[in-house]
């Protein structure tokens, strides 16, 4: 049988050893933080890491123009449609909480002395909330503001969701923006005492569409880092598309330099740099087409090849480098 006791074959006194040994051994601890917020425009969001898998998948919830919220410790994804839509319904977040605890139903065998919650509507109201076990999880707290509210479990310190809240609070940019910050200083510090493995960040704003932001890291060796590359990824998105609406519109400095910021945040993504060198032949500029179009080649040489034959780019084929590539 095999046996991760040192010596070999475990013995019956090593069983016994072993088995006293794993009484003294407290029980796993949950390792997650987390923060919700909304901003005064109405745009709502969650952001959240753990040690555990997928996170993204049960504990953010938000919706733009109501509310957010986490469920955490030992989640009960009940609360998250259950919570937005009593604040839909016009309850304040401390009555909602209330709600969302009373109807608990021990769910999956946990009871709320296992939860823990954070709430925050739009009219910048928040709650927080910490079961008995879930305060026990090595370091634990919470804490609400106006607009906002930080809460986590396992940690190595208060000093995590100090950090949280600092940046949250003396960022500047859009909510997802502030939202990843925030997270990034909770994990730079020290984070969770087990470990890392996802990370999340939600936000739903009051244009939707592609405006709205999901984003998961379900598991990964560095799951912020990753989760910021995803984030980073998603406006080079947004700002290449105004840069093709500025160009349509005349505008060029601007298109120039939304294109600008969509190739310094595309973190190699070949679509942007495929939008980038078509956009920069639509505005004439020849020389930036070929800037993009080598690095899309180096990026994704397969696509970037039958890229070259389009008829966009017929300016660009009397070119050395140019016919070389397309050979």
């Amino acid at each position: 049988m095999p046996s991760c006791l040192i010596g070999g074959a475990p013995t019956r006194r090593g069983f016994v050893v072993a088995g006293f040994a794993l009484l003294a051994i407290p029980a796993l601890v949950g390792a997650t933080f987390s923060i919700v917020a909304c901003d005064r425009d109405g745009n709502c969001g969650a952001a959240v890491a753990t040690n555990n898998l997928a996170v993204g998948a049960s504990v953010p919830y938000a919706k733009a123009r109501v509310g957010a919220l986490v469920s955490q410790f030992e989640t009960n994804p009940h609360y998250g449609p259950a919570g937005l839509a009593l604040l839909a319904a016009g309850q304040a977040p401390d009555a909602a909480l209330k709600s969302l605890l009373d109807g608990d139903g021990d769910f999956d065998g946990t009871t709320i002395a296992e939860r823990q919650v954070g709430i925050v509507d739009t009219k910048g109201r928040a709650a927080v909330y910490t079961g008995t076990d879930a305060a026990k999880a090595t370091w634990a707290g919470a804490e609400r503001g106006d607009g906002y509210a930080v809460q986590g479990n396992g940690l190595v310190g208060k000093a995590v969701l100090a950090a949280i809240k600092d940046t949250f609070l003396s960022s500047s940019g859009t909510l997802g923006e502030r939202l990843m910050a925030a997270l990034e200083a909770g994990q730079n510090a020290g984070g969770q005492a087990s470990g890392k493995l996802s990370a999340a960040l939600i936000v739903r704003t009051t244009e939707g569409d592609w405006q709205d932001i999901d984003l998961r890291v379900d598991a990964a060796a560095e799951p912020l880092r990753d989760l910021r590359q995803l984030l980073e990824r998603h406006y080079a998105l947004q700002a290449i598309i105004r840069a093709e609406h500025q160009a349509k519109k005349g505008a060029a400095a601007d298109a120039r330099a939304s294109l600008s910021e969509a190739l310094r945040r595309s973190y190699g993504w070949d679509r942007i740099w495929r939008r980038a060198a078509r956009l920069a032949m639509t505005m004439g500029d020849g020389d930036r087409a070929m800037d993009c179009l080598g690095v899309f080649l180096s990026i994704n040489p397969a696509w970037a090849k039958t890229e070259l034959r389009d008829d966009l780019y017929r300016p660009l084929r009397e070119r050395s480098l140019f016919q070389t590539w397309s050979r």
